[in-house]
């Protein structure tokens, strides 16, 4: 008898990360894409875009399962209603308070409404566009898919596995889940105790997690009465002298993004000069046609923090690519104890996840680098691109929330239309404790490159 295939619909341990920063933390975590267009708003074309992201991979929901231990399940799902929220005209001054009131609205990726889609005329004529979807039905990667499949019409499905057998699940099915389960996290448990007595009798067979630098603990500093949760600002740059900066010191668009970042870090005293901190940086594994909610893992880059800058950035691409070597090595599996782990992490209950979570420090700096974007995303189907941000964020945060979580900041960059444009949210609310002083540090940051943003 031959072996039951694979359910390509249950999550993977990425995906449930995800869904249990919900259900285990209460701290829901979203995407958010923002075109900003100089053309009028074409609500028909729009409708359109989004009526074809109906169905495609984001119009998707969790179904649980019924055995413990198994994995949930994606199912197909409805797209939301209506398709697209068309809002009044608004200043340009306003874009991010508006953007920021089209995520404050709950997502719910287990009643099917993951995403949704918002658009509002600016009153100098141009019109603004914003994409929000559960980071647990979708990555940036997975972002962009979407939106390419949605412009020009391909029929791509909504889940890995979308035949008419794959959504009928019987309890035999999850408890056979439960027990593959099970095995998977005794085997990882007994795979991390040996590799931890190995790296104890011999000192070179360190596991590659402990090679990363850790950063000095922040300085206290007392709570600032005018701190705002996750303050955010969007600066955008002449994309030409972008690469023109990067290059005269030796490095590339990335580098910079990550050079830039660590000295905002260090320029408000949240990481000292001479030290060396961990930077973390997404890299996507999606290939064509891949309907995976996630297919991105994490790089962590040793970046030398610089007292002078501006700096030579050859270093931190040597780090890079370094980063970049280890996050795809295939022997990572076998000596991450963290991966190791993972599928034992996932049976403990949600109130010791919980503690467990809570107890650890977010990434100090995360910077991810999107890159130029595709013609089909950054025009959404028309004749004109749009400068275009994102951001990922734990909604409805609160300051007390990101204290506990003692980050620092995240990043992220995209090109299109001619900028290089730079989102920055504060996860430290009393270093940046509003978008002021964020603005202030960026402005003083990007002098020290030779470069001058635009804020939207």
């Amino acid at each position: 008898m031959s072996p039951m295939p694979p359910d390509l619909n249950r999550l993977t341990a990425a995906e449930e990360t995800f869904v249990l920063a919900d259900r285990a933390l209460g701290m829901p975590i979203d995407n958010q894409m923002l075109w900003r267009f100089d053309s009028p708003l074409d609500r028909a074309r729009l409708e359109t875009v989004a009526r074809a992201l109906g169905e495609g991979p984001l119009t998707r929901r969790l179904s649980r399962a019924k055995v413990p231990f198994a994995r949930d399940r994606w199912m197909a799902a409805e797209p939301p209603r209506p398709l697209v929220s068309f809002g009044e005209p608004i200043d340009g001054s306003d874009i991010l308070q508006w953007a920021q009131r089209c995520i404050d609205a709950p997502l719910d990726f287990e009643s099917g409404c993951a995403w949704r889609i918002s658009a509002a005329p600016l009153r100098d004529g141009g019109h603004v566009v914003s994409l929000v979807a559960s980071h647990a039905v979708v990555d940036g990667s997975g972002f962009y898919a979407a939106v390419i499949t949605a412009v020009t019409g391909a029929a791509t499905g909504r889940l890995p596995d979308d035949s008419p057998t794959a959504a009928r699940v019987s309890k035999w099915a999850d408890a056979r889940d439960a027990v593959l389960q099970i095995v998977s996290a005794v085997r990882g448990l007994v795979a991390a105790i040996r590799t931890v007595w190995r790296s104890r009798r011999s000192p070179d067979a360190r596991s590659s997690g402990e090679r990363m630098p850790q950063p000095e603990p922040a300085a206290q500093i007392a709570p600032t009465a005018r701190a705002v949760a996750g303050a955010w600002v969007v600066a955008e740059f002449d994309e030409e002298r972008w690469v023109n900066a990067a290059k005269t010191f030796g490095g590339s668009s990335n580098s910079l993004l990550i050079a830039l970042s660590v000295g905002l870090l260090e320029s408000v005293g949240r990481i000292t000069a001479g030290t060396t901190i961990p930077v973390s940086m997404p890299v996507a594994e999606r290939a064509p046609g891949d309907r995976r909610a996630i297919a991105t893992i994490g790089a962590t880059v040793a970046v030398p923090v610089a007292a002078d800058r501006p700096t030579d950035l050859q270093p931190i691409r040597v780090a890079v690519r370094d980063a970049l070597t280890r996050a795809t090595d295939p022997e990572r599996d076998h000596t991450d104890i963290l991966r190791m782990l993972t599928p034992t992490i996932r049976l403990l209950p949600h109130a010791l996840l919980r503690r467990i979570a809570l107890s650890q420090p977010v990434s100090v700096c995360t910077c991810s680098n999107v890159g130029e974007l595709p013609s089909e995303v950054s025009t959404l189907g028309g004749d004109v691109a749009a400068r275009t941000t994102a951001r990922m964020l734990v909604r409805g945060a609160d300051v007390q929330q990101l204290r506990t979580a003692r980050g620092g900041i995240t990043a992220w960059l995209t090109t299109s239309d001619g900028a290089a444009t730079l989102s920055v949210l504060s996860m430290d609310p009393d270093r940046l404790p509003d978008t002021d002083s964020l603005q202030q540090a960026v402005i003083d940051e990007a002098a020290k490159w030779s470069l001058q943003p635009r804020f939207w």
